[in-house]
């Protein structure tokens, strides 16, 4: 059942949770990601601290898996990145980057704020390391997985650090395929701020489990037309099947319900969205 599944049609998400007993959430849950973030119900929170990094360097594996493309990041001891502070009371411990984009600039985002959209979104998944041993266990656990989201808008000058897994995607074009990255710094990836909004939300693929904190940043990256066009070449299948391109791994988003989506941004003295 693993691999069952796709972004439309009967295995597409309102299928998810009728796949695999085991994604229930998908179809029943109450905190789903993603979700449409309206400005105006942002709740201003002064205790959220700014988030802490410890370390910067990473070494791995880029990776086709048919739904999406990710960095998966070996776990070194004298590499690897820790993320504290903001809205949690745990170290986590950076495991995948993981792409969504659209076959166009209208849509890619699978958050959207104020029901904008945007060409892409950039998932940094970390994993409670505190509490767990590793991000398969922490991702069905409570309070098991971190999740900083970025936004990709598109430039004129591609980004640098980004580039690296442009570049290593010529390599994993196909399902199956993967590409060895030496080294990568999170520092030069992440936008220069501060300031984020935050929520309880769950993974945005099966099983869809309701364990993740949301933290998305208030400042986009920027990415270069090339850079996009390259992503839009990644297929879904493997290299003896058809052509099914990867474009278009986007989950609608969620209703809200009754959560409350927290910022760190005081909206009295500051225009940041």
């Amino acid at each position: 059942w693993a691999d069952w599944w796709s972004y439309e049609g009967i295995s597409g998400p309102e299928y998810w949770g009728l796949i695999n007993p085991d994604w229930l959430f998908c179809n029943k849950g109450k905190n789903q990601s993603p979700i449409n973030i309206d400005p105006k119900a942002l709740l201003f929170d002064p205790s959220l601290e700014k988030l802490h990094f410890k370390g910067n360097e990473f070494t791995g594996y880029l990776v086709n898996n048919g739904h999406d493309i990710t960095f998966e990041i070996e776990e070194l001891r004298w590499k690897g990145v820790n993320i504290s502070g903001g809205p949690v009371s745990y170290n986590y411990r950076v495991k995948e980057i993981k792409l969504h984009f659209g076959t166009n600039n209208s849509y890619g985002s699978e958050h959207s704020i104020n029901g904008k959209v945007f060409p892409a979104e950039i998932h940094i998944l970390a994993y409670n390391s505190d509490l767990y041993e590793d991000i398969r266990e922490a991702e069905n656990s409570p309070r098991g997985v971190l999740i900083i989201a970025l936004f990709a808008q598109i430039a004129d000058v591609s980004h640098g650090e980004f580039q690296i897994l442009v570049k290593a995607m010529s390599n994993t074009k196909y399902k199956g395929d993967k590409s060895r990255i030496k080294e990568f710094y999170l520092s030069r990836l992440l936008p220069p701020t501060d300031y984020f909004i935050t929520y309880d939300g769950s993974l945005t693929s099966p099983g869809c489990f309701e364990t993740v904190t949301w933290i998305i940043f208030n400042k986009p990256i920027y990415i270069s037309k090339r850079q996009i066009k390259e992503m839009r070449k990644l297929n879904q299948a493997s290299r003896n099947n058809p052509q099914m391109l990867m474009a278009g791994n986007i989950r609608p988003r969620q209703p809200i319900n009754q959560r409350t989506v927290r910022t760190n941004i005081n909206f009295v003295s500051s225009t940041s969205y």
